[in-house]
């Protein structure tokens, strides 16, 4: 290998090294938004499923019980939902890759951030800080 195909390939290598960090930390641009991120309102046109699927994936237990509970009043703040309906509908997206397993702790872990509220026994509505859950 002679001297000019050793420069070549360091210089190859050092572009390479340059993109490479560019990768890694960033070039300062903005980045795209992500499917179900936080700056856009949820899709209340999916079905319950789709839904689930887009904006529950990665959030804790009480989150994904807003969200749903979210889906079932179309996001209108005050409207009660039985507790019985919301369980009906995750039993039928207990798959891990959507809702899991419901558990009890669920709406009062919601109700205690403040996300949800119960004005009557075995009823749940939204409150107006329940937009924090997708953020």
């Amino acid at each position: 290998m002679n001297d000019n195909q050793l420069i070549t390939r360091v210089e190859k290598a050092e572009k390479d090294i340059a993109d490479l960090k560019k990768a890694v930390f960033g070039n300062n641009r903005p980045k795209p938004k992500i499917k179900g991120s936080s700056h856009q309102e949820p899709d209340f046109s999916l079905n319950i499923r789709a839904f689930v699927k887009r904006y529950a994936a990665g959030k804790s237990g009480p989150k994904r019980f807003v969200l749903l509970l979210a889906f079932l009043t179309k996001s209108e703040v005050g409207v009660d939902v039985e507790l019985e309906k919301v369980r009906n509908e995750w039993s039928k997206m207990s798959a891990k890759n959507l809702l899991g397993k419901f558990n009890r702790f669920y709406p009062n872990e919601a109700k205690t951030q403040g996300w949800a509220d119960s004005k009557a026994h075995g009823t749940y509505c939204l409150t107006n800080a329940w937009k924090e859950v997708y953020e």
